[in-house]
């Protein structure tokens, strides 16, 4: 009888022993363990981002791109184009393109011609370009699908050389901001974006409401409002 008793104990003592060396806890359950593995602890997102070199957007907010029509709108291209034509342009209301002044239409398609994001460009820049009526019309197409502009009586137009000329202004500048809201609502779809002067986004700089619509397959700038 002692001697089944010490072979029980040697036994116990082994067993425990393997598992030790496997690093497997006797007391638990394998299947306790494995659910262990797959916890994880929800913490709150991390907001602390750090600004690159050169200029660059900041945004976030409602970012993601909506479908209207089967036509995928970039809300966060638009809200920074709010930006460009709001803060850059002056332009603050306006319903159609007629609405916006000649000038600053201008200068928005023709810096288009060349560069996607504005606020890209850097303050350091001593640049001469010019551009073509064909250019113009091609970048305002896309932007507000208008070609009906006569962009001939800006400021930028040289008729003696037949062509638009202007040295890039000094745009260069971080974008910060949050899209607070983006509803799509039959073929249009209302953005509304608050525009902040430092990276903590605590600072309101101002907000913009630009409506982009979709026409004949393709999205378009319809009108602006800020305030």
């Amino acid at each position: 009888m002692k001697l089944k008793i010490c072979s029980l104990f040697l036994a116990v003592v082994f067993i425990f022993s393997l598992c030790s060396c496997m690093g497997v806890d006797p007391n638990v359950k394998q299947k306790e363990t494995k659910s262990a593995e797959k916890y994880q602890v929800e913490t709150e997102g991390d907001n602390s981002q750090t600004e690159l070199e050169g200029f660059h957007a900041y945004g976030d907010g409602f970012t993601s791109p909506l479908s209207v029509k089967g036509v995928k709108v970039d809300v966060e291209y638009y809200a920074l184009r709010g930006y460009e034509l709001s803060f850059m342009m002056a332009q603050t209301d306006f319903k159609s393109v007629k609405g916006i002044s000649l000038d600053a239409l201008t200068q928005y398609v023709f810096c288009h011609v060349y560069f996607e994001n504005l606020f890209e460009i850097t303050n350091k820049m001593t640049d001469y370009r010019q551009a073509t009526l064909k250019q113009l019309n091609s970048v305002l197409k896309k932007h507000f699908g208008e070609t009906k502009v006569d962009f001939k009586k800006s400021q930028l137009y040289n008729k003696a050389k037949k062509k638009f000329e202007m040295w890039v202004p000094e745009y260069g500048t971080n974008v910060y901001y949050r899209i607070d809201a983006a509803d799509a609502n039959g073929s249009k779809v209302k953005i509304i974006t608050t525009f902040f002067k430092e990276l903590k986004k605590t600072t309101k700089l101002g907000r913009t409401t630009i409506t982009v619509e979709v026409k004949k397959g393709k999205p378009i700038i319809s009108s602006l409002a800020t305030g």
